[in-house]
């Protein structure tokens, strides 16, 4: 019991330093230009994500066109990817992929986000090496974004499905969608219903109703309709 009371006020520690270190009031001006934020991602610290995320929320569209033309989303893409690869990871790592994370989040909430990375196959397949993380909220998020890319568009549909197949090669998964179902043996609600959710915009995604048969067949296929009942 007191292990897990010095925990939590470690991380409440942790939080409010960061509050304090990225309370600064010159920041806001110095982030008006996009490139001041490319110099920001070659330190990827916990400060710097979050005086970029703050920034990122509330871009204009050309501001996020400068940004993404300046490589921003690569980099925060290749940094999560460094970032999910270090195995078991402190709490304070942990947090900064979640951030890292959220920041790739408020890109893909804008406009010019979406569609960017929507049309880009290889930022997509950076995206799932995220799943190499043990931190079960950054896999989660992960999952979210590539439901909406599937919802998105027939591309990011499309784009999606690609990188899931490649993703099964490279980790050596028999089929495309088996890092899904095992994803689904969790015990954790709120993320077994974003893997649902994902299946959903996976096989709800096209129009084609015989790729939409193809994608559903291919689920049952690895014993989804077995895993339904435990799920309930």
């Amino acid at each position: 019991m007191a292990s897990k009371t010095n925990a939590r006020k470690r991380w409440t520690l942790l939080i409010d330093k960061i509050k304090a270190a990225t309370n600064n009031p010159e920041d806001d001006l110095e982030c008006d230009d996009p490139q001041f934020c490319i110099h920001l991602l070659k330190n990827p610290i916990l400060r710097n994500y979050n005086k970029l995320k703050k920034y990122l929320i509330g871009s204009s569209n050309t501001w996020m066109v400068t940004f993404l033309e300046l490589s921003g989303l690569d980099m925060m893409l290749e940094a999560l990817d460094k970032l999910s690869g270090r195995g078991v990871p402190s709490i304070h790592d942990a947090l900064l992929q979640l951030t890292c994370i959220n920041c790739v989040r408020a890109v893909m909430n804008s406009q010019n986000g979406i569609d960017h990375i929507a049309n880009d196959d290889n930022q997509i397949r950076k995206l799932l090496q995220a799943l190499n993380s043990p931190v079960i909220l950054v896999k989660k998020q992960v999952f979210d974004l590539l439901a909406a890319l599937c919802m998105y568009s027939t591309g990011g549909h499309v784009q999606v499905s690609q990188a899931l197949r490649h993703y099964k090669s490279a980790e050596k998964y028999q089929y495309g969608f088996n890092v899904i179902m095992h994803e689904l043996r969790t015990d954790n609600v709120p993320y077994q219903v974003t893997l649902l959710s994902v299946i959903n915009a996976v096989i709800l995604g096209t129009e084609n109703l015989h790729s939409r048969a193809r994608f559903r067949n291919e689920f049952i296929g690895l014993h989804l309709l077995d895993v339904l009942p435990i799920l309930k």
